[in-house]
């Protein structure tokens, strides 16, 4: 089959205290005679990174942009579960749609890390949370037939989501968490790589766009760690992007990747798994604590919250690496 496949990834939830760090890739087949950077034009019926007043279609950008704090999960909500519902990676609560975008060879099972935090429920917070099944429906059709009558396909959707407790552990192993959120990364990226070759075919060209991991500028030998050691020829590097080629497959690493559709959509799903966890975290302790205000985990209001939720933490007996996040 001719075509190419392009895979972008983002993150969500690096700096706060409290919560998962949550990174997500997704991966498209697309023909060849079109760029990573022309995806926006080909669906530019169906889907805008800039709505205008009244805009009818599908808003899907940074996360950033599309979510603000306080303003519900409707825009995130909607994109996300159309696109994860087109590729059948269905689920009526947030633990189902989870495990079912989750890798299922990484070290900690979704299910077991979800399942050792008491605020998160069996089943989870139904989804969808702010918006309808009808509408969202509506999408899946829409979104199907644009990407049918194009030649583009979404092929995958992977997210690795670490809880406090495992995402302590791998800072304490590697000393940074910048080594933890790279090796991630890289390991979606991996994952999703390995099933687009055995779904299509091994000489499949594959280009991948991630964000740029804080200040770090060379990535050949982390490419090259998470594929089998394979020889990592460098492009350039620099601090706008750093690209390389290892055989079929395009790496670049870049500042405002999320130009790339590939990535916007990632970064979108990073940021609405890790959302509507922070819904049920925030839900437990209401229910404990009446009138306690919620917290969305970053530094400041995460040692608030922290404050005003210590009574409850040591009836619990719950151990701090359990909720905090040390970096």
């Amino acid at each position: 089959m001719n075509g190419r496949i392009l895979i972008g990834t983002d993150e969500a939830g690096y700096g706060p205290n409290l919560g998962p760090l949550t990174i997500s890739a997704t991966a498209w087949h697309v023909p060849d005679a079109v760029e990573p950077q022309d995806l926006w034009a080909e669906l530019q019926s169906v889907v805008t990174n800039a709505p205008e007043r009244g805009d009818q279609r599908l808003f899907v950008a940074d996360s950033k942009k599309v979510f603000t704090a306080g303003e519900g999960l409707e825009l995130l909500e909607i994109a996300v579960l159309a696109f994860s519902r087109l590729i059948g990676a269905e689920g009526t609560t947030i633990d189902q749609l989870c495990r079912s975008i989750s890798m299922s060879s990484q070290a900690v099972p979704f299910s077991e890390a979800y399942s050792a935090e008491p605020w998160n429920t069996l089943p989870g917070l139904a989804l969808p949370v702010d918006s309808s099944d009808d509408h969202i429906c509506e999408w899946v059709t829409t979104l199907h037939s644009e990407l049918e009558q194009r030649g583009i396909r979404l092929v995958g959707m992977r997210a690795r989501i670490m809880f406090p407790f495992e995402f302590n552990q791998l800072v304490a192993q590697a000393d940074s968490k910048g080594v933890v959120l790279s090796n991630g990364t890289l390991e979606l990226v991996r994952d999703l790589a390995d099933a687009c070759v055995q779904e299509f075919d091994a000489e499949i060209p594959i280009f991948v766009v991630c964000d740029k991991h804080g200040g770090r500028n060379r990535y050949d030998a982390l490419i090259s760690q998470h594929f089998d050691d394979q020889f990592v020829f460098r492009l350039e590097e620099s601090r706008e992007k750093s690209t390389y080629r290892m055989g079929k497959m395009n790496f670049c690493f870049r500042t405002k990747a999320e130009e790339f559709l590939p990535v916007a959509l990632a970064s979108m799903i990073a940021k609405y798994t890790r959302e509507v966890l922070m819904h049920q975290f925030n839900a437990f302790w209401k229910q404990k604590i009446p009138g306690l205000r919620p917290t969305q985990g970053y530094p400041v209001d995460a040692k608030r919250f922290r404050e005003q939720i210590a009574d409850g933490i040591a009836m619990l007996r719950l151990p701090a690496d359990l909720y905090w996040r040390l970096r």
